[in-house]
């Protein structure tokens, strides 16, 4: 069982602007623009930020190098069992511990990202295999830390230097046993998603499952759970695959319309496309409690 979290660390961590802190710590005087980010959003001080870092939550800025990143990536998934992974999302459901479920999306990317060093691509300073860029300068974690926190899972950015964070940071979390609840709830996940209309979109699924008992999830919480089984390969396309079986570079994954900002494959994903039981069996195949 992993210890509560404290509860004015989740606060503060809620609260954080990595933007906001990025302008803060500018040794000149801001622009005009910077402080009204400033004024409109808050900063972090620097008594909270080290509150933060005493509970775990936050981390200073460091630089590194694109293949440092991929080597921490391939040494944390090493580590990683899948037992573990798949534990702590299901337990995520009635512990409320969304950081529990953040490692599922990233270990499920190292199942096909390929070990790779920077590859020089046509944007110049960015590989040509995974679009991270070849140096992050000031690389601020705990921004990703708030996601896990937040959402639930990786968001926006899928590159290495993201995904070895998630990944150390889940190798510091206990083994917890998902309970009945969590089974029903996941199982009931899996029920609407098996029986929406054709038609239907990832962006309408929140107001299916939030009808779900027990299962409490704001909509961008919904939308991180449901882009992680699409990039486990739960929901997927005959022509779109997620990374269990296909690797796609985070940064040239196509979209399904110009305006759409959904992860990929779920992006392209519908009703009638269903749950991929292959996918599903793969992960979930050891529990006799998940309908497959």
């Amino acid at each position: 069982m992993n210890a509560p979290v404290d509860k004015k660390a989740l606060k503060l961590l809620a609260q954080y602007n990595s933007i906001s802190q990025a302008y803060a710590r500018l040794k000149r005087p801001l622009k005009p623009y910077e402080q009204r980010w400033i004024d409109l959003r808050g900063f972090t001080t620097d008594e909270e930020f080290a509150y933060l870092k005493e509970q775990g939550l936050a981390f200073d800025p460091v630089d590194m190098k694109h293949d440092e990143a991929v080597q921490k990536c391939f040494e944390y998934v090493k580590q990683c069992k899948k037992s573990h992974v798949t534990d702590l999302f299901l337990s995520s459901f009635t512990s409320e511990r969304l950081d529990c479920r953040s490692g599922f999306a990233p270990f499920a990317i190292m199942q096909t990202m390929p070990d790779h060093g920077f590859t020089t691509s046509s944007a110049p300073g960015y590989c040509a295999i995974c679009s991270a860029a070849a140096v992050y300068a000031n690389m601020d974690a705990t921004d990703w830390n708030v996601n896990r926190y937040k959402h639930g899972s990786i968001w926006l950015l899928k590159v290495p230097y993201v995904i070895q964070f998630h990944l150390a940071q889940h190798l510091q979390l206990a083994r917890q046993k998902p309970t009945a609840d969590d089974f029903r709830i996941f199982n009931a996940i899996l029920d609407t998603l098996r029986s929406v209309e054709p038609k239907t979109k990832p962006k309408d699924l929140h107001k299916e499952l939030k009808k779900i008992e027990g299962f409490k999830a704001s909509n961008d919480q919904c939308r991180v759970l449901v882009e992680a089984l699409g990039i486990a390969g739960i929901l997927e396309t005959d022509e779109h695959k997620g990374y269990l079986t296909h690797f796609t570079n985070p940064g040239l994954a196509p979209s399904k319309s110009h305006s759409s900002d959904w992860a990929y494959p779920v992006d392209f994903w519908t009703g009638a496309d269903g749950v991929n039981n292959k996918a599903l069996a793969f992960w979930f195949g050891a529990y006799p409690d998940i309908r497959l």
